[in-house]
């Protein structure tokens, strides 16, 4: 049974910020009402509450909370469902690391190659060089993820909710731009992914992005 909690989460299933938050919920088998946007009956309401205008967005009673991390680490906090943050605190600091290289080194070229998709307007050197970005950071996820199992302390832990859905969209990416095996030169990454895939919290979420992700390709 569901643990009941009166939230609610302004919500994407594309985004893989908000897939995160997901991740999360569904781990920790949380009760939280999903408010898909764009949405014209919950706009305003939306608009009232965040003022950077980002997706997603936890409301427990009078608490609001942005940003997909800081979400995470507030259910962590509140101490519901089973703990998604290792014992020992090398653990934590490898998980949270794990994290920012996704958010800061992986998601910023890929948002910067997302936008150029479509071949008749792309820039080629801009993807040229976002491309040995990319790969770059890839190379620091390969380095410090342990697998194979999981990213951190061989359990499910905040650093696979942040990881499971940046690599979904490396996995999808790279073909667009001509490189139909992402993962080549980066075999623990691609071990792990593999492995993660299997945990069913893991396969719901990356099925949500799928289906998001190819009714967005088909217009």
């Amino acid at each position: 049974m569901s643990i009941q909690t009166g939230m609610k989460m302004y919500n994407s299933q594309l985004s893989p910020f908000a897939a995160r938050c997901r991740m999360v919920i569904y781990a920790k088998d949380l009760d939280v009402w999903l408010i898909d946007l764009p949405d014209p009956a919950h706009e305003a309401e939306f608009t009232s509450l965040a003022p950077m205008g980002k997706i997603p967005l936890l409301v427990d009673g009078g608490t609001v909370v942005p940003e997909s991390d800081t979400i995470c680490e507030y259910l962590e906090d509140k101490g519901l469902g089973v703990s998604l943050r290792p014992d020992a605190p090398a653990d934590r600091a490898k998980m949270r690391l794990i994290g920012r290289i996704g958010d800061l080194y992986v998601m910023g070229p890929m948002g910067k190659l997302f936008g150029q998709i479509n071949p008749a307007g792309r820039d080629q050197q801009l993807v040229a060089k976002e491309l040995v970005e990319l790969r770059k950071a890839m190379g620091w996820l390969e380095h410090y993820i342990e697998g194979p199992d999981f990213a951190v302390a061989g359990q499910l832990t905040l650093a696979d909710c942040a990881l499971v859905p940046v690599l979904f969209f490396f996995r999808e990416i790279g073909p667009m731009f001509g490189q139909e095996q992402p993962f080549n030169g980066l075999p623990r990454t691609e071990a792990y992914y593999a492995a993660i895939g299997k945990n069913p919290v893991v396969a719901k979420v990356v099925a949500e992005l799928d289906e998001a992700l190819r009714r967005m390709m088909a217009g």
